[in-house]
């Protein structure tokens, strides 16, 4: 076995020895790890655009916290279904969760039509593939996971299951541990379009966000915009879109190129 997963797992144990399952999710809310929305695990990078294969990348992250990720890319409709996965587990107590493929996607508040079927099972396949390792003062000897452990839609036949299983990994309570993961409003949410996504869920985990570059948030969003001009303009229809679901009270970019918000109280 790989020592580096072996001391993981290790580190996991130990951080994790009095959490014992997933917090509890309010109504109308998702929960989600600092550590994944506070980083460029999950892209804004438009749908249509091919998916990139990463290998052992070092993601743009805050802090004091590292992440390398390996798999297909992951967007923000892969962190909506994430979320969603992560509340049927937190609303069963446990790391596994069951449902009828077109009760997730109706969860998801997405057409119940066989084309978002499909998106939710290459989703969650997706997800399987993952590799992530994360290393900070939580799990300061580092976490090696996947955000998927396991996956059933098919049976003994290959034929699509009535019923679809999902396995999340155990260490996954690590990163929900100390509070160290923020609410998001799914109502909210559900409304916005990518980059206004990141940008909710970044800002849910900050009580009063602190300034930061215009350049920064297009790194740390995986924007693949590559004018800067031009994310630019995506941006401010983004925190527009904020103000319109009233989760920010106003925003403004400064003659340095520094993005302002105040949230809504």
């Amino acid at each position: 076995m790989d020592e580096n997963i072996t001391t993981s797992k290790q580190a996991a144990s130990n951080v994790a020895k009095d959490v014992t399952q997933l917090p509890h999710v309010p109504f109308g809310k998702r929960i989600v790890p600092n550590d994944f929305i506070r980083s460029s695990l999950f892209t804004v990078t438009n749908h249509k655009a091919k998916r990139e294969y990463i290998k052992d990348r070092e993601l743009v992250t805050f802090g004091d916290t590292g992440i390398t990720y390996t798999g297909e890319e992951l967007r923000q409709d892969d962190e909506d279904v994430w979320m969603q996965v992560i509340q049927a587990c937190a609303q069963t107590k446990s790391n596994y969760v069951e449902f009828a493929p077109y009760t997730l996607v109706r969860w998801l508040g997405w057409p119940s039509t066989p084309q978002y079927k499909e998106k939710v099972k290459n989703s969650i396949s997706r997800m399987v593939a993952t590799n992530i390792n994360i290393k900070n003062k939580l799990v300061n000897a580092g976490l090696n996971l996947s955000l998927v452990r396991k996956f059933a839609y098919k049976g003994d036949t290959n034929e699509f299951l009535r019923k679809w299983k999902v396995w999340l990994e155990p260490e996954i309570i690590v990163l929900f541990s100390n509070m160290h993961y923020s609410k998001i409003l799914w109502d909210q949410r559900q409304k916005l379009r990518p980059l206004a996504k990141w940008l909710h869920s970044y800002y849910s985990s900050h009580a009063e966000p602190f300034a930061i570059k215009v350049a920064t948030i297009h790194n740390a969003s995986g924007s693949k915009t590559k004018a800067m001009k031009h994310f630019r303009a995506t941006l401010r229809k983004a925190l527009i879109q904020l103000v319109q679901v009233r989760f920010l009270e106003d925003f403004w970019i400064d003659m340095k190129d520094l993005v302002h918000v105040i949230r809504m109280k």
